[in-house]
């Protein structure tokens, strides 16, 4: 007896087939999450810093103070797309719900 099998009929394969399917709010409402999570961890940082010691190693700072809030809120970024810790998965999966599927 043979049985024929693809990989597509698997259920995880169908859910991450329509997980992929997302309607304009659907998209809107998962850059929001991606945005708030991204200041969430500016902040974050932002705090963390001011935690540091400061020092006059380089001289007066002002330029260095300007340059790390620049780093500082590209990395959140580049975090908050990368779901470095997931904050915006979580809000997507909470508010989801209250999103149309279609437009």
């Amino acid at each position: 007896m043979r049985v024929n099998w693809q990989p597509s009929d698997l259920v995880a394969g169908k859910a991450e087939e329509l997980a992929g399917r997302k309607s304009a709010s659907q998209k809107a409402l998962q850059e929001a999450a991606e945005q708030f999570e991204a200041i969430f961890l500016y902040q974050l940082m932002e705090q963390m810093r001011r935690t540091v010691p400061e020092n006059d190693l380089l001289g007066d700072g002002r330029a260095e103070k300007i340059f790390q809030s620049m780093l500082d809120q590209e990395m959140a970024s580049n975090f908050a797309q990368g779901q470095s810790i997931g904050l915006a998965k979580m809000i997507y999966e909470q508010m989801s719900r209250y999103v149309p599927d279609d437009d």
